[in-house]
């Protein structure tokens, strides 16, 4: 039987449109990362290789559910593919520093996403272009 509160986090998270949906997984891949590097600086070796790889877990979902339709979809298979290619050496390796310059990129994803829904849902991108983006 599901706990009420499972029930309630399930319906949560269907209740959110696709971009919310997009974010809270960029958001989990910035947490796995932050803390696949405490689990490296830690030596918790088993720990960081399980962080790391549920975040190459949520690229790969990310990749498979891309619509190849649109031209921005092909960059965004780039760039999914080179976090996990990424995320797979910092694994190997077990090396901080290599999580911590995807932790950047991936930071930055996550904030570009945040910015688009929010666009897209307050209508302000299309304000901006009637009024000549000023």
């Amino acid at each position: 039987m599901t706990s009420p509160y499972k029930k309630y986090v399930q319906q949560s998270i269907t209740s959110l449109t696709a971009g919310e949906q997009l974010i809270l997984l960029l958001e989990k891949a910035c947490i796995n990362i932050n803390l696949a590097i405490d689990c490296i600086e830690k030596k918790d070796i088993s720990g960081a290789h399980d962080l790391i790889v549920k975040t190459e877990d949520i690229y790969y979902f990310l990749i498979d559910n891309l619509d190849m339709s649109y031209p921005i979809s092909k960059n965004l298979f780039s760039l999914y593919n080179f976090m996990i290619d990424q995320l797979t050496q910092a694994n190997i390796k077990k090396d901080a520093e290599i999580l911590r310059q995807i932790l950047k990129i991936a930071a930055e994803l996550k904030d570009t996403w945040k910015q688009a829904e929010y666009l897209a849902r307050t209508g302000s991108a299309a304000g901006s272009l009637a009024s000549g983006g000023k």
